[in-house]
């Protein structure tokens, strides 16, 4: 008699794969043919997995053709099983999946795409909290610094194709036409959760490490220091005040240098 973890596994490993039949041996016989009931579960598991996916990679579910989408997302289910029991964390692997798949090698704006739109999930996920304002900046004592929390549905993404630019694109009111004029072209984003709907933006590489630097908490200080060291001529007022503007700034804690 299997113990109930070799059972789990060998359940796991039929509904994932492509006949339950040696699963047969361990099913308790009743009033219904239990390989029936199986697949019936199998079916609705591959089905409520698919259905996930393209709720999160709905413009992926575009570019490929959701007939497409679907024989991908089930070459990718059957390898990729959930790893939590949320269904809305499910899918994180996928883009990287897309990148390596034969079929659509020749479309790597694809994969970047999903990336985009894993990250917007994400974001969606995360909470967002009411920004602070610039005035706060200076409601610490005399002898703190301020170090400064951005919001935690702040994502960041470096991409070698236009995936925001397609991302607009088909959007209401978007022009779906202007991708025919599609070519490769690097983009630097930072998106985040606003109080009514998702915010983009697009950054300069020192705009980008900037803001790197503080969703990593290096300290006010260190992005600073270390943005400025490779861009001199960084227009530091202006992205620190639009940190403010957009909302982006969650939480100013004052404390004391640390002492040399």
């Amino acid at each position: 008699m299997l113990s109930n973890c070799a059972l789990q596994s060998r359940v796991a490993q039929a509904i994932l794969g492509d006949d339950g039949c040696d699963l047969a041996p361990v099913l308790a016989k009743g009033a219904f043919d239990p390989l029936r009931r199986f697949n019936i579960y199998r079916n609705n598991t591959f089905a409520s997995l698919t259905a996930t996916l393209i709720a999160v990679f709905p413009i992926t579910v575009q570019l490929l053709g959701e007939n497409y989408f679907r024989y991908v997302a089930g070459v990718f289910i059957r390898n990729n099983p959930p790893q939590e029991a949320r269904l809305v964390r499910y899918g994180g692997s996928f883009p990287r999946f897309l990148a390596g798949f034969e079929g659509i090698r020749s479309m790597p704006f694809v994969a970047e795409t999903a990336r985009l739109e894993w990250l917007v999930a994400e974001a969606l996920d995360a909470p967002a909290l009411p920004g602070c304002s610039l005035e706060q900046l200076g409601d610490g004592e005399a002898d703190t610094a301020p170090e400064i929390f951005v919001q935690p549905s702040l994502r960041l993404l470096v991409c070698r194709w236009p995936a925001l630019g397609i991302w607009e694109a088909h959007q209401a009111g978007g022009n779906i036409e202007a991708l025919a004029r599609l070519s490769r072209r690097p983009e630097r984003i930072a998106l985040w959760r606003g109080s009514e709907s998702m915010r983009f933006l697009r950054l300069d590489a020192s705009h980008f490490a900037f803001l790197h630097a503080l969703k990593r908490r290096a300290g006010l200080e260190a992005a600073v220091s270390r943005v400025l060291a490779r861009a001199p001529g960084f227009d530091l007022s202006g992205a620190f005040g639009g940190l403010f503007a957009f909302g982006l700034v969650a939480r100013i804690r004052h404390i004391k240098p640390a002492t040399k």
